[in-house]
């Protein structure tokens, strides 16, 4: 499922709600991965989930793996790892793909391509690490890579 948002807090409010409903449906905290792009927005959203009595494990902070929460992290941080439930949050114009590392094609254009295709790749890889379900969200523009 992918969703629109009018302001990144709305977006918050959604993966909070759908986190939730997850848990109601009987998905383990540890079942559910929470990512986003930048650090900012998964602080954000660990700390909204937090906020909502929803217990949060922050991926890379040295946790281990038996503490229980749902697991919040950069999508970076998401390669090898895989759960019942993913939320990737923050799929916007601007962070996919993230301008400053692309290339313009004017300037190189098998560099650009390059560029453009492990932007996708990383989107793929974290939405691929959901076994049962996915949920994309964005605010304000979505990603171009959504419009497919």
């Amino acid at each position: 499922m992918c969703e629109g948002h009018g302001s990144e807090n709305e977006e918050a409010d959604a993966v909070v709600r759908r986190v939730r409903d997850w848990m109601n449906a009987g998905v383990a905290p540890s079942d559910i991965a929470v990512c986003a792009r930048f650090n900012t927005l998964a602080g954000k959203l660990g700390d909204r989930l937090a906020g909502a009595s929803i217990p949060v494990v922050r991926v890379r902070v040295g946790e281990p793996e038996s503490a229980v929460g749902v697991r919040v992290s950069t999508l970076h941080s998401m390669k090898g790892l895989e759960y019942r439930c993913v939320a990737v949050a923050g799929v916007t114009r601007c962070a996919f793909p993230f301008t400053p590392a692309v290339t313009p094609a004017e300037v190189d254009r098998i560099q650009h391509t390059t560029d453009l295709a492990a932007e996708r790749c990383l989107l793929f890889v974290a939405c691929t690490r959901a076994r049962e379900a996915l949920y994309v969200s964005y605010s304000g523009r979505a990603s171009e890579f959504l419009a497919a």
